[in-house]
Protein backbone atom coordinates (compact mmCIF):
# COMPACT_ATOMS: atom_id res chain seq x y z
CA UNK A 1 0.00 0.00 0.00
CA UNK A 2 1.08 3.83 -0.43
CA UNK A 3 1.76 5.76 2.53
CA UNK A 4 -1.16 5.99 4.17
CA UNK A 5 -0.65 9.31 5.67
CA UNK A 6 1.55 12.36 4.57
CA UNK A 7 2.79 15.76 6.28
CA UNK A 8 2.31 15.32 10.08
CA UNK A 9 2.35 18.09 12.11
CA UNK A 10 1.78 18.34 16.02
CA UNK A 11 -0.51 21.16 16.74
CA UNK A 12 -0.44 21.15 20.60
CA UNK A 13 0.90 19.09 23.55
CA UNK A 14 -0.47 19.85 27.13
CA UNK A 15 -2.80 18.74 30.12
CA UNK A 16 -1.87 15.27 29.40
CA UNK A 17 -3.32 15.66 25.20
CA UNK A 18 -1.89 16.26 21.97
CA UNK A 19 -3.13 16.97 18.71
CA UNK A 20 -1.45 16.48 15.34
CA UNK A 21 -2.75 17.08 11.87
CA UNK A 22 -2.16 15.26 8.95
CA UNK A 23 -3.32 14.00 5.50
CA UNK A 24 -4.38 10.62 3.83
CA UNK A 25 -2.05 10.64 0.47
CA UNK A 26 -4.38 10.44 -2.71
CA UNK A 27 -2.99 7.30 -3.70
CA UNK A 28 -3.57 5.45 -0.30
CA UNK A 29 -7.60 7.00 -0.07
CA UNK A 30 -7.10 5.74 -3.66
CA UNK A 31 -6.79 2.11 -2.85
CA UNK A 32 -9.50 2.43 0.34
CA UNK A 33 -11.85 3.26 -2.34
CA UNK A 34 -11.00 0.15 -4.72
CA UNK A 35 -11.47 -2.29 -1.00
CA UNK A 36 -14.40 -0.43 -0.61
CA UNK A 37 -15.72 -1.04 -4.49
CA UNK A 38 -15.33 -4.69 -4.24
CA UNK A 39 -17.41 -5.04 -1.04
CA UNK A 40 -20.12 -3.28 -3.02
CA UNK A 41 -19.56 -5.78 -6.13
CA UNK A 42 -19.58 -8.84 -3.97
CA UNK A 43 -23.28 -8.12 -2.92
CA UNK A 44 -24.93 -5.95 -5.91
CA UNK A 45 -27.11 -7.70 -8.52
CA UNK A 46 -27.99 -5.37 -11.50
CA UNK A 47 -30.72 -6.01 -14.50
CA UNK A 48 -28.41 -8.64 -16.73
CA UNK A 49 -25.86 -9.19 -14.09
CA UNK A 50 -26.07 -11.98 -11.44
CA UNK A 51 -24.84 -10.98 -7.63
CA UNK A 52 -21.12 -10.39 -7.59
CA UNK A 53 -20.72 -10.71 -11.56
CA UNK A 54 -21.55 -6.76 -12.07
CA UNK A 55 -18.22 -5.19 -13.67
CA UNK A 56 -16.49 -2.59 -11.61
CA UNK A 57 -17.02 0.51 -13.45
CA UNK A 58 -21.20 -0.63 -13.58
CA UNK A 59 -20.96 -0.74 -9.16
CA UNK A 60 -18.94 2.75 -9.14
CA UNK A 61 -21.69 4.47 -11.51
CA UNK A 62 -24.42 2.47 -8.98
CA UNK A 63 -22.57 3.48 -5.67
CA UNK A 64 -21.34 6.95 -6.93
CA UNK A 65 -18.00 8.36 -6.06
CA UNK A 66 -19.32 9.91 -3.07
CA UNK A 67 -20.62 6.95 -0.82
CA UNK A 68 -17.19 5.10 -2.08
CA UNK A 69 -15.13 8.09 -0.93
CA UNK A 70 -17.28 8.00 2.63
CA UNK A 71 -16.52 4.92 3.43
CA UNK A 72 -13.08 4.49 2.14
CA UNK A 73 -12.39 7.54 4.14
CA UNK A 74 -13.89 5.95 7.66
CA UNK A 75 -11.40 2.99 7.04
CA UNK A 76 -8.51 5.00 5.89
CA UNK A 77 -8.87 7.00 9.18
CA UNK A 78 -9.04 4.53 11.27
CA UNK A 79 -6.33 2.55 10.29
CA UNK A 80 -3.94 6.54 10.01
CA UNK A 81 -5.12 6.74 14.00
CA UNK A 82 -3.51 3.42 14.99
CA UNK A 83 -0.80 4.30 13.02
CA UNK A 84 -0.06 7.77 13.84
CA UNK A 85 -0.19 6.45 17.53
CA UNK A 86 2.48 3.80 16.46
CA UNK A 87 4.77 5.50 14.61
CA UNK A 88 4.86 8.62 17.50
CA UNK A 89 4.97 5.46 20.06
CA UNK A 90 2.02 7.17 22.14
CA UNK A 91 0.50 5.54 25.04
CA UNK A 92 -2.87 6.44 24.33
CA UNK A 93 -6.07 6.20 27.15
CA UNK A 94 -9.34 6.04 25.73
CA UNK A 95 -10.72 6.79 21.67
CA UNK A 96 -8.86 9.47 19.84
CA UNK A 97 -10.83 12.67 19.16
CA UNK A 98 -10.70 13.00 14.92
CA UNK A 99 -11.71 16.33 13.31
CA UNK A 100 -12.26 15.75 8.81
CA UNK A 101 -10.68 18.99 7.72
CA UNK A 102 -10.88 18.57 4.18
CA UNK A 103 -12.42 15.73 1.66
CA UNK A 104 -12.41 15.67 -1.85
CA UNK A 105 -12.40 12.74 -4.65
CA UNK A 106 -8.47 12.61 -6.20
CA UNK A 107 -7.25 15.25 -3.06
CA UNK A 108 -5.86 14.66 0.28
CA UNK A 109 -7.99 13.81 2.96
CA UNK A 110 -7.44 16.76 5.64
CA UNK A 111 -7.67 15.80 9.55
CA UNK A 112 -6.83 16.82 13.06
CA UNK A 113 -6.35 13.98 15.64
CA UNK A 114 -6.54 14.49 19.46
CA UNK A 115 -4.95 11.46 22.03
CA UNK A 116 -5.41 11.47 25.52
CA UNK A 117 -1.77 10.55 26.82
CA UNK A 118 -1.20 7.88 29.77
CA UNK A 119 0.05 10.46 32.66
CA UNK A 120 2.88 9.61 34.64
CA UNK A 121 1.60 8.28 37.92
CA UNK A 122 3.88 8.40 41.28
CA UNK A 123 3.13 5.48 43.50
CA UNK A 124 3.64 5.52 47.11
CA UNK A 125 4.84 2.25 49.54
CA UNK A 126 1.87 0.02 48.43
CA UNK A 127 2.74 -2.66 49.94
CA UNK A 128 3.52 -0.69 52.86
CA UNK A 129 -0.03 0.69 52.86
CA UNK A 130 -1.41 -2.76 52.32
CA UNK A 131 -0.12 -4.04 54.71
CA UNK A 132 -1.35 -1.35 57.52
CA UNK A 133 -4.97 -1.77 56.19
CA UNK A 134 -4.40 -5.37 56.40
CA UNK A 135 -3.38 -5.44 60.03
CA UNK A 136 -6.47 -3.83 61.38
CA UNK A 137 -8.82 -6.81 61.28
CA UNK A 138 -12.45 -7.40 61.56
CA UNK A 139 -14.46 -8.96 64.03
CA UNK A 140 -15.76 -11.92 62.32
CA UNK A 141 -17.13 -13.84 65.55
CA UNK A 142 -21.07 -14.98 65.08
CA UNK A 143 -23.71 -14.17 68.02
CA UNK A 144 -25.80 -16.48 69.27
CA UNK A 145 -27.93 -13.73 68.49
CA UNK A 146 -27.16 -14.02 64.75
CA UNK A 147 -27.70 -17.80 64.54
CA UNK A 148 -31.44 -17.94 65.75
CA UNK A 149 -32.38 -15.52 62.88
CA UNK A 150 -30.61 -17.69 60.37
CA UNK A 151 -32.26 -20.48 62.05
CA UNK A 152 -35.72 -18.65 62.06
CA UNK A 153 -35.22 -17.21 58.73
CA UNK A 154 -34.96 -21.24 57.72
CA UNK A 155 -37.69 -22.34 59.59
CA UNK A 156 -39.68 -19.59 58.07
CA UNK A 157 -38.64 -20.80 54.66
CA UNK A 158 -39.21 -24.14 54.99
CA UNK A 159 -42.02 -24.44 57.95
CA UNK A 160 -40.03 -27.24 59.84
CA UNK A 161 -41.41 -27.32 63.02
CA UNK A 162 -44.17 -24.66 62.71
CA UNK A 163 -46.64 -24.66 65.58
CA UNK A 164 -49.54 -26.75 64.73
CA UNK A 165 -52.02 -24.26 64.83
CA UNK A 166 -51.59 -20.54 62.91
CA UNK A 167 -50.83 -17.84 65.98
CA UNK A 168 -49.44 -20.67 68.17
CA UNK A 169 -45.73 -20.04 69.95
CA UNK A 170 -43.23 -21.20 67.42
CA UNK A 171 -42.13 -24.64 69.82
CA UNK A 172 -38.40 -25.18 69.92
CA UNK A 173 -36.39 -26.75 67.74
CA UNK A 174 -35.63 -30.78 67.93
CA UNK A 175 -32.99 -33.22 67.13
CA UNK A 176 -35.85 -34.69 64.63
CA UNK A 177 -36.77 -31.35 62.58
CA UNK A 178 -32.66 -30.49 62.04
CA UNK A 179 -32.70 -34.19 60.45
CA UNK A 180 -35.52 -32.95 58.08
CA UNK A 181 -32.82 -30.23 56.99
CA UNK A 182 -29.62 -32.58 55.70
CA UNK A 183 -27.19 -34.65 57.52
CA UNK A 184 -27.37 -33.18 61.24
CA UNK A 185 -27.44 -35.31 64.27
CA UNK A 186 -28.69 -33.51 66.42
CA UNK A 187 -29.79 -29.50 66.77
CA UNK A 188 -26.24 -28.73 68.04
CA UNK A 189 -24.77 -29.81 65.23
CA UNK A 190 -27.34 -27.88 62.86
CA UNK A 191 -26.66 -24.88 64.92
CA UNK A 192 -22.78 -25.30 64.42
CA UNK A 193 -22.91 -25.45 60.50
CA UNK A 194 -24.80 -22.61 60.47
CA UNK A 195 -22.62 -20.63 62.69
CA UNK A 196 -19.39 -22.33 60.84
CA UNK A 197 -21.37 -21.11 57.59
CA UNK A 198 -22.05 -17.54 59.00
CA UNK A 199 -18.64 -17.16 59.99
CA UNK A 200 -16.99 -17.83 56.22
CA UNK A 201 -19.73 -14.99 55.06
CA UNK A 202 -17.98 -12.70 57.52
CA UNK A 203 -15.01 -13.37 56.50
CA UNK A 204 -15.41 -13.03 52.73
CA UNK A 205 -17.25 -9.64 52.84
CA UNK A 206 -14.23 -8.64 55.60
CA UNK A 207 -11.87 -9.48 52.57
CA UNK A 208 -13.55 -8.02 50.11
CA UNK A 209 -13.44 -4.59 52.63
CA UNK A 210 -9.90 -5.35 53.09
CA UNK A 211 -8.76 -5.22 49.57
CA UNK A 212 -11.15 -2.34 48.60
CA UNK A 213 -9.88 -0.19 51.24
CA UNK A 214 -6.22 -1.23 50.26
CA UNK A 215 -6.59 0.14 47.02
CA UNK A 216 -8.41 3.46 48.00
CA UNK A 217 -5.52 4.26 50.54
CA UNK A 218 -3.04 3.52 47.68
CA UNK A 219 -4.60 5.53 45.50
CA UNK A 220 -5.06 8.56 47.67
CA UNK A 221 -1.10 8.92 48.13
CA UNK A 222 -0.60 8.57 44.30
CA UNK A 223 -0.13 10.90 42.17
CA UNK A 224 -1.25 11.48 39.00
CA UNK A 225 -3.15 13.95 36.54
CA UNK A 226 -6.13 12.35 34.85
CA UNK A 227 -6.41 13.97 31.33
CA UNK A 228 -9.63 16.22 31.03
CA UNK A 229 -10.42 14.71 27.57
CA UNK A 230 -10.55 11.26 29.25
CA UNK A 231 -12.85 12.33 31.99
CA UNK A 232 -15.40 13.84 29.48
CA UNK A 233 -15.51 10.98 27.10
CA UNK A 234 -16.20 8.77 30.14
CA UNK A 235 -18.86 11.56 31.68
CA UNK A 236 -20.84 11.86 28.21
CA UNK A 237 -20.90 7.57 27.91
CA UNK A 238 -22.34 7.72 31.94
CA UNK A 239 -24.81 11.00 31.32
CA UNK A 240 -26.14 8.10 28.49
CA UNK A 241 -26.70 5.58 30.28
CA UNK A 242 -28.20 7.23 33.54
CA UNK A 243 -31.22 9.30 31.44
CA UNK A 244 -31.73 6.06 30.21
CA UNK A 245 -32.12 4.60 33.73
CA UNK A 246 -33.78 7.69 34.88
CA UNK A 247 -35.69 7.42 31.72
CA UNK A 248 -36.65 3.95 32.45
CA UNK A 249 -37.56 4.24 35.90
CA UNK A 250 -40.46 7.10 34.50
CA UNK A 251 -38.49 9.80 35.85
CA UNK A 252 -37.78 13.18 34.37
CA UNK A 253 -34.26 14.46 35.13
CA UNK A 254 -36.34 17.36 37.16
CA UNK A 255 -38.15 14.65 38.95
CA UNK A 256 -34.59 12.63 39.38
CA UNK A 257 -32.95 15.47 40.80
CA UNK A 258 -35.69 16.67 43.04
CA UNK A 259 -35.93 13.53 44.80
CA UNK A 260 -31.72 13.23 45.08
CA UNK A 261 -32.47 16.90 46.41
CA UNK A 262 -29.81 18.31 44.04
CA UNK A 263 -29.02 20.29 41.54
CA UNK A 264 -28.08 19.42 37.76
CA UNK A 265 -25.00 21.36 38.69
CA UNK A 266 -24.07 19.74 41.90
CA UNK A 267 -24.86 16.05 40.85
CA UNK A 268 -22.62 17.28 37.39
CA UNK A 269 -19.93 17.74 39.40
CA UNK A 270 -20.04 14.79 42.06
CA UNK A 271 -20.67 12.18 38.69
CA UNK A 272 -17.13 14.13 37.46
CA UNK A 273 -15.27 13.05 40.73
CA UNK A 274 -16.58 10.02 40.82
CA UNK A 275 -15.41 9.67 37.09
CA UNK A 276 -12.15 10.77 37.96
CA UNK A 277 -11.33 8.97 41.27
CA UNK A 278 -12.53 5.60 39.17
CA UNK A 279 -9.91 6.29 36.23
CA UNK A 280 -6.97 7.36 38.33
CA UNK A 281 -7.53 4.15 40.34
CA UNK A 282 -7.55 2.13 37.07
CA UNK A 283 -4.47 4.36 36.22
CA UNK A 284 -2.57 2.97 39.43
CA UNK A 285 -3.60 -0.45 39.26
CA UNK A 286 -2.05 -0.28 35.76
CA UNK A 287 1.32 1.01 36.98
CA UNK A 288 1.44 -1.10 39.78
CA UNK A 289 0.52 -4.33 37.17
CA UNK A 290 3.63 -3.64 35.14
CA UNK A 291 6.15 -2.57 37.31
CA UNK A 292 5.25 -5.59 39.09
CA UNK A 293 5.27 -8.02 35.83
CA UNK A 294 1.45 -9.02 36.85
CA UNK A 295 0.35 -9.55 33.57
CA UNK A 296 -0.83 -13.44 32.95
CA UNK A 297 0.53 -16.16 30.85
CA UNK A 298 -1.38 -17.12 27.78
CA UNK A 299 -2.20 -20.64 29.75
CA UNK A 300 -3.91 -18.75 32.65
CA UNK A 301 -5.98 -16.80 29.99
CA UNK A 302 -7.25 -19.81 28.49
CA UNK A 303 -8.42 -21.23 31.75
CA UNK A 304 -9.83 -17.90 32.70
CA UNK A 305 -11.78 -18.20 29.35
CA UNK A 306 -12.62 -21.74 29.97
CA UNK A 307 -14.03 -21.02 33.24
CA UNK A 308 -16.17 -18.06 32.06
CA UNK A 309 -17.70 -19.62 29.07
CA UNK A 310 -19.47 -22.33 31.50
CA UNK A 311 -21.28 -19.21 32.85
CA UNK A 312 -21.61 -17.35 29.90
CA UNK A 313 -21.66 -19.16 26.77
CA UNK A 314 -23.24 -16.66 24.84
CA UNK A 315 -20.55 -14.12 25.11
CA UNK A 316 -17.99 -13.43 22.80
CA UNK A 317 -14.39 -14.88 22.73
CA UNK A 318 -13.05 -10.97 23.19
CA UNK A 319 -15.15 -10.55 25.69
CA UNK A 320 -14.33 -13.17 27.84
CA UNK A 321 -10.48 -12.56 27.48
CA UNK A 322 -10.91 -9.46 28.33
CA UNK A 323 -13.02 -10.32 31.92
CA UNK A 324 -10.16 -13.44 32.34
CA UNK A 325 -7.32 -11.38 32.13
CA UNK A 326 -8.74 -8.99 34.45
CA UNK A 327 -9.53 -11.38 36.86
CA UNK A 328 -6.32 -12.49 36.52
CA UNK A 329 -4.45 -9.40 37.15
CA UNK A 330 -7.44 -8.51 40.15
CA UNK A 331 -5.98 -11.92 41.72
CA UNK A 332 -2.44 -11.96 41.13
CA UNK A 333 -2.56 -7.69 42.96
CA UNK A 334 -4.02 -8.61 45.67
CA UNK A 335 -1.77 -11.73 46.27
CA UNK A 336 1.13 -9.56 45.97
CA UNK A 337 -0.12 -6.80 48.43
CA UNK A 338 -0.93 -9.58 50.52
CA UNK A 339 1.95 -11.23 50.34
CA UNK A 340 -0.59 -14.53 49.44
CA UNK A 341 -0.08 -16.87 46.56
CA UNK A 342 -2.72 -16.42 43.43
CA UNK A 343 -4.43 -19.13 42.35
CA UNK A 344 -3.46 -21.00 39.20
CA UNK A 345 -4.52 -23.57 37.26
CA UNK A 346 -3.74 -26.82 37.15
CA UNK A 347 -1.94 -28.88 34.30
CA UNK A 348 -4.85 -31.26 34.44
CA UNK A 349 -7.22 -27.83 33.99
CA UNK A 350 -5.35 -26.68 30.81
CA UNK A 351 -5.41 -30.14 28.99
CA UNK A 352 -9.20 -30.49 29.76
CA UNK A 353 -11.18 -27.35 30.06
CA UNK A 354 -14.58 -28.91 30.60
CA UNK A 355 -13.49 -29.85 34.52
CA UNK A 356 -13.04 -26.28 34.76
Amino acid sequence: MATLYSNLKKLSEKHGEVEFKADITPDALEEYMIEELLHYAEELALPGFRKGKVPQHLVREHVGEVRLLEGAADEALRDAMQAIADDEKLDVLGRPELTVVAIAPKAPLEFKIRYALAPEVSLPDYKKIATEVASRKEDASVKEEEIDEAVGRIREMTGIGAPAKEGDVLPPLTDDDVKKLGPFENVAAFRAEIAKNLSREKEMIAKDRTRDAMIKAIVAKAKVKVPEMLVRQEFEGFIEERDRRIADAGLSLEEYLKQMKKTAEDLEKEERELIEEDIKTSLVIRTIKDKEALDPSEREVQIGIARLKLRHPEREEQSLRRTAEAQIIQEKLFAMLEGTDAEHPSDEEISDPATV
